[in-house]
């Protein structure tokens, strides 16, 4: 299920909830997990945009991300990226999973197209 709104032309939000349910054949074999996720989205220009992204998932006690994402298109093709990402690392409903931990992470990617 996915909801969205556009109040005007540069900004728009979107919902996304989901709901996994599994049955194992074992003891304590079934696990229902909801994860969703909340996104907004601003175009300061055609070429400049930033958005940003919360996430939740329940198989994980603090299971929860933020990640803000901003993307300027100076040529056809060609892009550059900043991102930055804060929060729990998801966990697996594998037991042998080890602990998870917070996480920062800031990356930027440059991308160029030789041939427009």
């Amino acid at each position: 299920m996915r909801a969205g709104y556009r109040p005007n032309e540069r900004l728009s939000f979107s919902l996304s909830p989901q709901w996994n349910r599994f049955r194992l054949p074992l003891a304590d074999g079934n696990f229902s997990v909801v994860f969703g996720a909340l996104e907004t989205d601003y175009s300061f220009s055609r070429f400049l945009s930033l958005s940003t992204i919360l996430q939740v998932n329940t198989t994980n006690a603090q299971g929860a991300s933020g990640n803000i994402r901003l993307r300027w298109n100076y040529r056809p093709d060609s892009d550059l990226y900043v991102i930055y990402t804060a929060g729990q690392k998801f966990a697996s409903l594998a037991a042998t999973v080890p602990a998870q931990f917070y996480e920062n992470r800031f990356v930027v990617k440059y991308t160029y197209s030789f041939r427009p």
